[in-house]
């Protein structure tokens, strides 16, 4: 201990930055946050965006199948399957509220040109909010750069083989 004393007095330049260390932490740690904040957010923006993707598989391969009695879904069937999915995981849109799909957001498109015939099933329009840059967003007031809702689409397309 007393020979870092001595050197401090010998070289009275390192009195200086004694504190140097404590002010770079203030400086970075911030930066560094918001940089983990939007990382995590971009992790879950991912995750929804696969999850709905998954859920345009499952309706495509509940509509091109046919029912264990020969029958096919009916497209609220098949709605009501692929909102089934998105609860289950816990998706909710930007106002915190499940996920509805309609005809205006969830479409059923066959190919019949194509053999064999093709369907594409594609969730458009799905808002979604950022869990933490929105909230960092708003210390910055007026500062424009992203907004608080995010729009997902996925389209999934599945050949009836069978």
């Amino acid at each position: 201990m007393r020979s870092i004393v001595a050197a401090i007095k010998r070289h009275p330049g390192l009195r200086s930055e004694r504190g140097a260390v404590i002010v770079e932490l203030a400086i970075v740690l911030p930066l560094f946050l918001l940089i983990l904040a939007g990382v995590i957010d971009l992790g879950f923006l991912f995750w929804e965006k696969e999850v709905l993707t998954n859920a345009a598989r499952e309706g495509a391969r509940a509509k091109v199948q046919a029912g264990t009695s020969g029958e096919r879904f009916t497209d609220t069937q098949v709605r009501s399957r692929m909102q089934d999915y998105l609860r289950n995981l816990n998706i909710k849109d930007a106002a915190g509220a499940p996920i509805t799909l309609t005809s205006s957001n969830c479409t059923f498109t066959w190919d019949t040109t194509a053999t064999p015939p093709r369907l594409t099933v594609t969730l458009q329009n799905i808002p979604v909010n950022l869990m933490m840059l929105h909230k960092v967003q708003d210390l910055f007031a007026g500062a424009g750069g992203i907004g608080n809702t995010i729009y997902l689409e996925a389209k999934c397309t599945m050949a009836r083989e069978w």
